[in-house]
């Protein structure tokens, strides 16, 4: 165990700051470590992270209680990312001939000049097809900079729409089973399924409007259920998929959703 490393979810919105740890034992994951802050409401402008002497103090004195080896996973609103899906070709490609592949192709996806973009890709649920995330590489850069400036090592950016998805995911089974977080300026939604899919709305809804968007959605959970009630609303404790938990607990784990499923997102090949 002397080699094991933390697993860290770092999720950064208006007016809420989370980190969660996790680290693996034999019979499941062990509640590491989290922390909470609060946080100005323009800290993400247009999703575009915004660095201040407040968010800098306070990821430096953050960093200063981490391990040395530690995975550390980067929450993204999903208005600053692309995605599509691409075939895969029809003979096996290993690398760098698929990431070249996935470059050829990035001209006719996205309607943005390649060379400006950070371009990401994995399997997507169909085993015929790459799933092509892309980001601005200004903006990445701009979300990098405090990180990196407070002696944080990045690992990957994930959408926290896909981060949400991971929650959904681990949860009892299901069928078309829809998941909401609500943050403070928008909400975001994972419907479990045949076709997993996952999104962000900019207004809350309503309960009847929830059940008009999703009529397939047989079960509706929320992580915040004083910001969504109603018959058949069923809350989501996220820190149950979790097989060790010593207190002190947060005082509302649904706030956590997003960096548990963050630091639960699998290990790139």
């Amino acid at each position: 165990m002397a080699f094991q490393r933390w697993q860290i979810g770092l999720d950064i919105q208006n007016g809420l700051l989370c980190a969660l740890g996790i680290e693996r034992r034999r019979h499941g994951w062990q509640l590491r470590h989290w922390w909470q802050q609060p946080l100005p409401h323009d800290t993400l402008r247009n999703g575009v992270l915004q660095t201040t002497p407040l968010l800098q103090e306070m990821l430096t004195r953050w960093q200063r209680h981490l391990p040395k080896r530690y995975s550390l996973r980067v929450g993204l609103p999903p208005q600053l990312v692309l995605q599509r899906t691409l075939p895969l070709p029809a003979s096996s490609l290993s690398e760098p001939a698929m990431r070249r592949y996935v470059a050829s192709s990035a001209q006719r996806l996205f309607p943005v000049e390649p060379a400006s973009l950070s371009i990401d890709y994995r399997a997507a649920g169909d085993a015929s097809q790459l799933c092509i995330t892309a980001a601005r590489r200004e903006v990445i850069a701009q979300w990098l900079a405090p990180l990196q400036a407070s002696g944080l090592r990045p690992d990957v950016f994930e959408l926290s729409s896909l981060a949400l998805t991971q929650i959904a995911m681990r949860m009892p089974r299901q069928q078309n089973r829809l998941l909401i977080h609500p943050l403070c300026d928008h909400w975001l939604w994972t419907l479990t399924g045949e076709q997993t899919t996952s999104g962000a709305g900019t207004d809350p809804l309503s309960l009847a409007q929830l059940r008009e968007t999703f009529p397939q959605a047989s079960s509706i959970f929320c992580t915040a259920p004083q910001r969504l009630s109603g018959p058949g609303v069923m809350r989501c404790l996220p820190l149950s998929l979790l097989q060790y938990r010593q207190p002190p607990l947060p005082a509302d784990e649904g706030e956590f959703s997003i960096a548990l499923g963050l630091a639960l997102r699998p290990e790139d090949a």
